[in-house]
C-alpha cells in the first residue's frame, strides 16, 4: 500500500512539473513574440490609433497595448473597435500561421486601448473560444 501511494505520488509530482514546464516555455515563446513587436513600437496604425507595444502576463495572456489619439470623444469609437475586433478575429486566426503558438495551447488575448493620458477606455478580452 506504501509503495503505491509513492508510486502515485511520483506520477502526480512528475505531471506537475511537466505542466510547470510547458507553461514556461509557452511565456518564453509568447515573450519573445512580444519583443519582436515591440521593435516597432510606437507605430502609428492609422489617424486614430497607436500601437504601444505588446507584453505577456505571469498567467501567459498576451496583451497589445493601443493609444486612441486625435478624437474628442474616444470612448465613442470603443464599441465598433470591438465589434470589428470580435468580427474578424475567427478568420486572422485561421489565415495566419504565425497565430498557431495561441491556438495550440489555448492562449487569452488582451487588447488594451488607452486615451492620450494613459487612462484605459477599453480591455477586448478574446478567449481561445472565441477565435476556434
Amino acid at each position: 500500500m506504501r509503495n503505491k501511494l509513492y508510486i502515485i505520488f511520483l506520477i502526480t509530482f512528475s505531471l506537475l512539473l511537466l505542466q510547470c514546464s510547458n507553461e514556461k516555455k509557452i511565456y518564453q515563446e509568447l515573450e519573445k513574440m512580444a519583443n519582436n513587436l515591440n521593435k516597432s513600437a510606437p507605430t502609428q496604425l492609422d489617424d486614430h490609433t497607436t500601437f504601444l507595444g505588446a507584453n505577456v502576463t505571469e498567467t501567459n495572456i498576451f496583451q497589445y497595448r493601443y493609444q486612441i489619439i486625435n478624437t474628442p470623444d474616444p470612448q465613442s469609437m470603443m464599441q465598433a473597435v470591438e465589434e470589428q475586433t470580435r468580427a474578424n478575429i475567427k478568420e486572422a486566426f485561421k489565415m495566419n500561421p504565425n497565430l498557431k503558438i495561441f491556438t495550440a495551447n489555448g492562449v487569452s488575448i488582451d487588447y488594451i486601448y488607452t486615451d492620450s493620458l494613459g487612462q484605459v477606455l477599453k480591455t477586448i478580452h478574446i478567449t481561445p473560444k472565441d477565435y476556434k
